[in-house]
């Protein structure tokens, strides 16, 4: 019952947001270039959008008791300027992931402070950004390890048609607490069932009253050195997601499945929403 009430709390906060299109209007993206679960996109937009993943078996240490758990963030963007090539997010993590199953906690927030498009077209993008992970967590609890960290991040979009491709790389290394470094790899590809391609561009606002979009990720965790070392994960996220353009809303579900021997969990079930709203209008 708590974690309805939890759930029910967040989707509030991101419904007072408002809506616009599936992408922002005036955004001159193509509508293939579908949102990924973890996948980050390249395009530049303002979005909010709220995560909740839950956990099958979830093990903090190994050895401790294996039980569920759950995991939620609310992420905010924005975009700084009508060109959509420089841009901001900041991730809020909420969880009860700790050490003590009865309890929620925030973890470490992230903020990608610099967005900025090399290369912005309709159907391709490619866009870095630096990354700074704060502190926020409690370490007392389980919910951090007190480290400040600083990441270089690389994203591209490449969609042909209702085909879509997507790629991460992230390096992110610990400049406060103790010592980690750790590189990101992942891979998506979609399909999105927009019946007005034809033989160019999608349009970014389909004339449909639901989208389907099918997803399937490769995400790669490869940690370098500090307390994690060799602890290195690798998993794939098939996924769902269901478009309506005329109000925006996009929902998305799957299942995240390991495949490396690592693993502190037998799989995890993610359910996402997003809208685009302009917080300038």
């Amino acid at each position: 019952m708590k974690s309805v009430r939890f759930i029910l709390c967040m989707v509030f906060i991101l419904s007072t947001s408002g809506t616009t299109f599936g992408h922002e209007e005036g955004a001159p993206f193509s509508g293939a270039i579908s949102e990924p679960i973890k996948v980050h996109h390249a395009h530049i937009e303002n979005e909010q959008s709220i995560s909740f993943s839950f956990y099958d078996d979830f093990e903090k240490e190994e050895g401790d008791q294996k039980r569920s758990a759950m995991e939620a963030s609310v992420e905010f963007g924005v975009a700084w300027n009508k060109a959509f090539n420089l841009g901001s997010e900041i991730s809020i993590p909420l969880s009860d992931l700790g050490t003590d199953e009865n309890r929620y906690g925030l973890g470490d927030i992230e903020l990608l402070p610099i967005k900025y498009a090399f290369l912005n077209q309709p159907e391709t993008i490619l866009t870095g950004a630096m990354s700074i992970s704060l502190p926020t967590g409690d370490k007392t609890h389980g919910f951090g390890e007190e480290q400040t960290k600083l990441g270089a991040l690389l994203f591209f979009d490449q969609a042909w048609r209702n085909w879509f491709f997507g790629a991460n790389a992230e390096f992110e290394s610990a400049v406060s607490g103790p010592t980690e470094t750790e590189v990101e790899l992942a891979f998506a590809i979609s399909y999105s069932y927009i019946e007005e391609t034809g033989q160019g561009i999608a349009p970014s606002k389909p004339r449909q009253s639901i989208v389907p979009v099918l997803t399937l990720e490769l995400i790669s965790e490869n940690v370098l050195s500090g307390l994690e070392k060799e602890n290195d994960t690798l998993s794939i996220l098939p996924s769902l997601q269901i478009w309506n353009p005329a109000s925006g809303w996009q929902a998305a579900l799957g299942a995240e499945l390991p495949l490396s021997t690592y693993r502190n969990n037998d799989f995890k079930i993610h359910f996402k929403l997003r809208n685009h709203f302009d917080w300038s209008h």
